[in-house]
């Protein structure tokens, strides 16, 4: 484990223009990770896919994401968060006229996979953001950055509106212009960042080698455990978001417009409202006594949801539980300044984790579908999950014998 002492006197005390426009940026980022879920219903209408099928296409963004996400938090350690989000914003664009040329079934799995860019931003604008603010609001700050999350609803709303109310019917192809409305702003975007964003001006990773930042990986178990939270809190988000409006349509018989423009898009905005007030909480309060309370509502949430007693109730865990995971990934991230120096790259492991459940679930979720014909198990799964979340914070395993940076504690939650 790191144990490195903080000069305050030398640490940054915040950057609004920084937040601002990494928000607006990372909301941008996400509004294009949210196509593949809100195109998912209209998908199995045009190209006669299997619910089963546009599920598997849903997983491959949050797929990529937990993949490139590692990689991308140590390349923001190393060469700042300026640059790389500048490049990760072009690339992203690139991606977005390819959707244009996409046909049949492997090229939208090679799309949505491409996609996952999209997700990726949340850690480079994590690490960004931090390296502007002290420990002390750091936990807010986040907060304020992650209501970015709402992108993915600004994302579901635009494409259906688009397919729904400006595309011709008799034009098969005409909802494709979706890429080039995402496509443009994106490389604008890429500008925006590039020419009024900077790196904080005493930033102390610039000569850090590639092996200093890998060392962090193997500091002990905490580096692994934050993740593991990680995987519930941020993962309710991306598992929902992706399977909410195939779940409903299939299983519920929900009109599909209604599925992707407000019934999943309300759960985004359920998560992001209360990332800031998560960040407050855990600003103030000790962290894991903290999400001890979250993933124990969590918990009796999931089983709800597993029972799957009507759409009512449904809706209300579903809900419920975005509501708490939102506050609860904030306090998580809150986490990480308190253990570990290298902010980026342990942000980038959580992030691969919050992803890869989105995958892993939605993967789980089809299977139960096309194994056993429902859904049930899947949700059984999540349940079991969300309770092992609520063991790891409640009995502190693996926390209890490990130190925070020096003086990380007093300065990540002053006296009130």
């Amino acid at each position: 484990m790191e144990h490195v002492g903080v000069d305050k006197t030398d640490e940054p005390q915040g950057n609004a223009r920084i937040l601002f426009i990494s928000t607006v940026a990372f909301s941008l980022g996400f509004a294009i990770w949210g196509m593949f879920s809100a195109l998912a219903p209209f998908l199995i209408e045009w190209y006669h896919f299997t619910s089963t099928q546009v599920l598997i296409l849903a997983a491959m963004e949050p797929l990529f994401a937990a993949a490139i996400s590692i990689p991308l938090g140590i390349w923001t350690d190393k060469f700042g968060g300026r640059t790389v989000f500048t490049i990760l914003l072009v690339c992203l664009s690139v991606v977005l006229i390819f959707g244009t040329f996409a046909e049949g079934y492997y090229s939208f799995l090679f799309l949505g996979m491409m996609l996952g860019l999209g997700g990726a931003t949340f850690v480079v604008g994590n690490a960004h953001v931090s390296s502007w603010y002290p420990k002390s609001r750091q936990g807010m700050a986040l907060g304020l950055f992650a209501l970015g999350n709402v992108g993915i609803t600004v994302g579901m709303m635009v494409v259906t509106f688009v397919i729904t109310n400006l595309v011709d019917a008799s034009d098969p192809e005409g909802w494709r212009i979706i890429f080039p409305i995402f496509a443009i702003p994106t490389l604008l975007m890429a500008a925006v960042y590039m020419f009024f964003t900077s790196d904080p001006p005493n930033r102390k990773l610039k000569n850090t080698s590639m092996r200093e930042i890998f060392a962090v990986y193997r500091s002990g178990v905490v580096v692994w455990l934050v993740p593991g939270l990680y995987w519930v809190a941020f993962g309710t988000l991306v598992f929902f978001a992706s399977t909410m409006p195939t779940y409903l349509v299939d299983f519920w018989h929900v009109n599909p417009t209604s599925a992707s423009a407000f019934y999943t898009p309300l759960l985004v905005v359920c998560v992001a409202i209360t990332r800031p007030l998560g960040g407050w909480l855990a600003d103030r309060y000790e962290v894991l006594s903290l999400l001890t309370w979250m993933f124990g509502v969590m918990s009796v949430l999931a089983v709800l949801l597993a029972l799957q007693l009507s759409l009512s109730l449904e809706l209300v865990a579903i809900y419920g539980l975005a509501l708490m995971s939102g506050a609860a990934a904030a306090a998580v991230i809150k986490l990480i300044p308190i253990y570990f120096e290298h902010v980026g790259a342990v942000s980038g492991l959580a992030k691969a984790a919050g992803a890869a459940c989105g995958f892993t679930m939605t993967a789980i979720l089809a299977a139960s579908n096309f194994l056993l014909g429902g859904y049930t198990l899947g949700f059984v799964v999540w349940a079991l999950m969300n309770a092992a979340a609520f063991y790891v914070a409640f009995s502190r395993v693996g926390f209890r014998d490990v130190q925070p940076i020096r003086g990380a504690i007093a300065e990540a939650v002053p006296a009130h």
